[in-house]
């Protein structure tokens, strides 16, 4: 059983086949995250843990891609037309204000608490609004722990993983609703808290 980011460098080949494609067979719910995504102004975004670069061509303006994960980064890279920066979040090596936008899909949700709180801060310092998309729990509780997953050739890691309700990640993100459902919310704030 492995863990971190050996979890992510492996899954990387199978990540769109395993995640997007298996809860979203017949492509429903992208749409709803991209009719969302494009209700939003194009600016400079930074997209954190942007793993594959599924949903970061999605993103209206230019685009810098940030992955701790060398073959995710390596498959946005080739995905989406951007810069590409191999790091570790939730401290970002970017200069206060860098981008208009800072912008998470599926990446929060895998943070504890105390690291949730760190990369907010951190995406407000970097830039003007965030916008956190992440996974709505099915119970309608809010969910936060160790997960096993499998991958294709049968390794099995642990992951942390939260299930969020709109209200949680209201509760710690602040902002407003850009997106509630099916499957995920979306959120955003500004740096004045708006």
């Amino acid at each position: 059983m492995g863990t971190g980011i050996d979890y992510y460098e492996r899954r990387a080949g199978e990540y769109n086949a395993t995640s997007w494609k298996r809860v979203d067979a017949d492509g429903r719910v992208a749409e709803v995250v991209r009719s969302a995504l494009d209700s939003l102004a194009p600016m400079d975004t930074l997209d954190v843990g942007c793993g594959t670069g599924y949903v970061s061509g999605w993103l209206p303006g230019r685009i810098t891609l940030l992955d701790s994960s060398p073959a995710m980064l390596a498959i946005a890279s080739r995905r989406v037309d951007a810069a590409a920066v191999l790091a570790a979040a939730p401290s970002l090596p970017f200069q206060d204000g860098a981008f208009g936008r800072a912008f998470t899909s599926n990446f929060y949700g895998h943070l504890v608490w105390p690291d949730r709180q760190h990369l907010v801060s951190e995406m407000l310092r970097v830039s003007r609004e965030i916008v956190v998309l992440d996974q709505l729990a099915t119970s309608g509780i809010f969910a936060e722990g160790p997960e096993a997953r499998q991958l294709e050739d049968g390794t099995t890691f642990t992951i942390h993983k939260c299930y969020f309700t709109v209200e949680r990640l209201l509760e710690e993100i602040g902002g407003d609703v850009v997106m509630t459902g099916p499957l995920f919310a979306m959120v955003r704030r500004t740096r004045d808290g708006g």
